[in-house]
C-alpha cells in the first residue's frame, strides 16, 4: 500500500479529513488545559469577609438617594457579588475654585452629590489578591457597580479584611 494514493493518505483519508481530525484534537487539548489551569487557580483560592468602600462622585441628588442599606451590589461585567450595602454616606460634591483674591477653595457644587458606599461580602483571594470576576479589588481601582435599581461608576477607596 502506498503512503499517498489518489489524494488520500494510505488510501483512506483525504486532506480535509486530516485537517478536521487535527482541529478536533486541538480543541480537546485546549479545553483540557484550560480546565486544568482553572482547577489549580480555584484550589489556591481562599474566601474572606471583606469590607469595601466605593466612592461615587458627581451624581444627581436623585441618584444619590437610591442606594439603601441591605442592597446587594454586584460588579457589572461579571455579575459577581461584591457585597451587601452596610452604610451609605451622601455628601455635597465639591470642586476646587478660586476666589476674587486668587485663593483656591473647595466649594460645593449645587445639584451634585458624592456617595460613599460601605459594602461587606465574601470575596475570593487568588495569590493574596481579592477578585470579583476578572477584576482585582484594590484601592484606586475603577469599578462599575450594579444594584437592583442603579448602576454607578466609582473608585474603590478602602479594602479591609474583617476578622
Amino acid at each position: 500500500m502506498k503512503l499517498w494514493e489518489k489524494g488520500k493518505l494510505f488510501g483512506l483519508l483525504n486532506i480535509i479529513d486530516i485537517i478536521v481530525i487535527l482541529l478536533v484534537v486541538a480543541a480537546v487539548v485546549g479545553v483540557g488545559a484550560k480546565t486544568s489551569v482553572l482547577r489549580k487557580m480555584t484550589a489556591k483560592s481562599t474566601v474572606s469577609l471583606v469590607r469595601t468602600q466605593v466612592f461615587i462622585d458627581d451624581i444627581l441628588p436623585e441618584s444619590a438617594a437610591v442606594p439603601q442599606v441591605g442592597d446587594i451590589v454586584r460588579e457589572l461585567s461579571s455579575g459577581e457579588e461584591l457585597g451587601v450595602v452596610k452604610d451609605v454616606k451622601v455628601e455635597d460634591h465639591v470642586e476646587k475654585a478660586s476666589d476674587a483674591q486668587g485663593n483656591w477653595h473647595m466649594n460645593p457644587v449645587p445639584g451634585r452629590k458624592s456617595v460613599i458606599l460601605t459594602l461587606e461580602g465574601d470575596l475570593a483571594a487568588y495569590n493574596n489578591q481579592f477578585r470579583v470576576g476578572t477584576m482585582n479589588v484594590k484601592v484606586g481601582s475603577k469599578i462599575t457597580i450594579d444594584g437592583d435599581f442603579y448602576q454607578f461608576d466609582g473608585a474603590i477607596i478602602e479594602v479591609e479584611v474583617i476578622k
